[in-house]
């Protein structure tokens, strides 16, 4: 099993950031890897078990499927329900935690885990998944930055 974790700052309150990340069909609004997003079905409800479909700008097509969504602890999880990536079981949570006595400071805690189908690629689908996180990561801290 291959884990993922990321963490890292970002400059506005933890409140903010979880406005931001908690619209699971608005990706595509701060990720550069992803052109277009939206939650299939039911006028695009939010609640668990919600799929969220991404289209990439090379033309690949994930969906993901809302496990956990938890408003007032500021975190989600969603599992590969479709994708490219030759990978099994893939699992994903994030998390926006408060900064001690900084009202616009937090971090965001990434972390995500999977199975290669391939073996002998985990490190190459570790650092490919890495980078997918923190482009999302400076995406969204993009959009506190102005």
């Amino acid at each position: 099993m291959v884990l993922v974790e990321y963490s890292a700052g970002l400059p506005c309150s933890a409140d903010q950031a979880w406005k931001v990340l908690r619209e699971f069909g608005g990706i595509a609004d701060w990720h550069p890897a992803i052109v277009k997003s939206g939650i299939e079905g039911e006028a695009g409800i939010l609640r668990v078990g919600a799929i969220r479909r991404l289209a990439l700008a090379d033309g690949a097509v994930l969906r993901e499927r809302l496990t956990e969504f938890d408003d007032g602890g500021r975190g989600l999880a969603y599992v590969f329900e479709e994708s490219p990536l030759p990978v099994d079981g893939y699992q994903a949570r994030v998390r926006v935690d408060a900064v001690a006595d900084l009202v616009d400071r937090c971090v965001v805690r990434w972390n995500a885990r999977f199975e290669v189908r391939e073996a002998g690629t985990e490190a190459e689908f570790e650092e490919l998944v890495r980078r997918l996180i923190a482009q999302g990561h400076e995406g969204l801290e993009g959009v506190f930055r102005g």
